[in-house]
């Protein structure tokens, strides 16, 4: 483990040495400003630090030594360093707050144990272009792993919905009873809302995917540096061509936050449908013990607490962007410590939270249990069919679609007076057309049968082949999107293969440089 508080020793010596970073500043930073802001900030972003600190080096150093601006045994004798440190971990590192920040910390332990030559893996580099590599690989890193949470939720949508097509439920606007659906064709809306999700994260990626790294502190370097070799190692697809918009814009960030948001508000807005609809008052679904919690003190309850934790996050997700965007907002556009470290302080962990989150909103979609034949019950209650009734009256008797409408309202209220559907469909078109009704019974058993409904809508709604058309068309994108980030991985993969491949040839090299001397 890192040391994780502010050694006394430190602490009280700032004020009797030098800075330990710089030849220009005559002391060390004020004991205040360790405890306030650096040791905090050090100890809370190390250890992801070190992780990238670790493949980006290795591409820089690769580059460097084909570029002829390092000899190769330095190159390999740094690359073996590295690779020492990424398998120790964060134990190699005594964390030093007056050392500022992870990269100074990372090169003091990389010069302990390689001298000098350490300061030469710095070359053509700043901790700015360094970190804002690092934010974008992890971005990707994340936007990954959220596509992979939300094609597996889609998958097991898709796979409930089949089963559930012909399961008959009322459908809610306002919440109150609306038109007849069925819990397949509901499911498949939420599929095709979490695949609009899917693709946002997907489009954020293309333009997340340019590399930083040879941007310097804004300006480039002088160096010749082969920015492109460097972006290739790293899995990028290419570079950022603006040196200071590299360094100075997190939009990556910022675009992945709101993608995460909506992907999470769509698994809340389900979340909250499957809350009401476990209540006993709804009682339309079930759920088994698995997922649920109970109280302290009354041993009746049966808590579905998962879901509130899911329709908890996106407020999580808006209160770590708010933060983003509000302090970058109106920052001048260049590297600053707002916008290269205060603007994140919440998204890391809310996004990291989201991740983890997804698994469990998969097994709940998996596990929501349809009480058919309350479902049934309810979807033929409280005039949930009176749509149909108003359609009917229009195609059949001819009437204007809003005449209907009125006569189908005007029976509703007659019902809901005392009498019976035959005598208030009767008396509600009579009074507005000022004729008799025909063959009332069949017109009242064609309307009031919800799963008849279903079988004769058309267009978009819930009827059974259009379902199955849905479903085709889920499956489709759901392969699609799987194929895509298969390949993405593969690339990704491949360069990885390609540094590891390169970094052990220099390593090689260098040893051979070492025995022959």
């Amino acid at each position: 483990m890192t040391n994780t508080s502010v050694e006394t020793a430190n602490v009280h010596g700032a004020a009797e040495g030098k800075s330990k970073v710089s030849g220009l500043l005559s002391e060390p930073l004020a004991k205040e400003i360790i405890e306030g802001i650096t040791a905090p900030n050090l100890y809370r972003a190390f250890d992801d630090a070190l992780y990238w600190f670790t493949k980006i080096n290795r591409a820089h150093l690769v580059m460097l030594s084909e570029q002829g601006l390092i000899e190769v045994e330095v190159a390999g004798r740094l690359l073996q360093h590295i690779s020492d440190l990424d398998q120790e971990g964060s134990k190699a590192f005594s964390l030093d707050p007056e050392r500022e920040d992870p990269w100074f910390n990372y090169e003091a332990e990389l010069t302990r144990r390689a001298g000098p030559e350490a300061g030469r893996l710095h070359m053509a580099r700043s901790r700015n272009d360094l970190k804002k590599t690092q934010e974008r690989m992890r971005c990707i890193k994340l936007a990954e792993e959220l596509v992979a949470g939300s094609l597996a939720i889609r998958e097991a949508l898709l796979e409930r919905a089949k089963a559930e097509v012909d399961t008959v439920m009322p459908g809610y606007t306002h919440l109150q009873h609306a038109q007849p659906i069925t819990f397949g064709w509901y499911l498949l809306g939420i599929e095709a809302a979490l695949s609009r999700d899917t693709s946002r994260i997907e489009s954020a990626l293309v333009r997340m995917n340019n590399c930083p790294l040879g941007a310097g502190a804004f300006a480039g370097t002088r160096f010749s540096i082969n920015r492109e070799r460097t972006a290739e190692l790293l899995g990028f697809d290419g570079v950022q061509q603006h040196s200071m918009d590299a360094v100075g814009n997190r939009d990556a960030m910022v675009e992945l936050m709101s993608a995460a948001m909506q992907l999470s508000m769509t698994i809340g807005r389900m979340s909250q449908d499957f809350y009401l609809w476990a209540t006993y008052e709804f009682g339309m679904l079930e759920f088994p013990d698995r997922v649920a919690s109970t109280s302290s003190i009354m041993p009746q309850k049966k808590n579905l607490t998962v879901l509130e934790n899911l329709k908890a996050r996106p407020t999580i997700l808006l209160g770590a962007m708010s933060t983003a965007v509000a302090t970058l907002r109106a920052v001048p556009f260049g590297h600053s410590q707002e916008v290269s470290i205060d603007s994140a302080r919440w998204v890391w962990d809310s996004l990291e939270e989201l991740k983890g989150i997804l698994p469990a909103a998969r097994v709940v979609v998996e596990c929501a249990t349809p009480r058919k034949e309350r479902m049934k019950d309810l979807a033929g209650e409280n005039f949930c069919t009176a749509t149909a009734l108003a359609d009917l009256l229009s195609s059949r008797y001819g009437l204007p679609f809003r005449q209907a409408h009125h006569i189908t309202g005007r029976y509703v209220r007659l019902v809901l007076d005392g009498n019976s559907p035959q005598e208030a469909i009767r008396g509600a078109y009579e009074e507005e057309t000022g004729q008799p009704l025909d063959d009332i019974e069949t017109l009242l058993v064609e309307a009031l049968d919800p799963a008849g409904i279903l079988d004769a809508t058309t267009g978009c709604g819930p009827s059974r082949a259009e379902s199955d058309v849905l479903h085709r068309d889920g499956l489709t994108r759901l392969e699609k999107d799987r194929k895509a980030s298969a390949e993405r991985l593969q690339r990704r993969a491949s360069a990885e293969l390609q540094l590891n491949t390169v970094s052990n040839q220099l390593v090689r090299k260098a040893a051979e440089e070492m025995a022959v001397s």
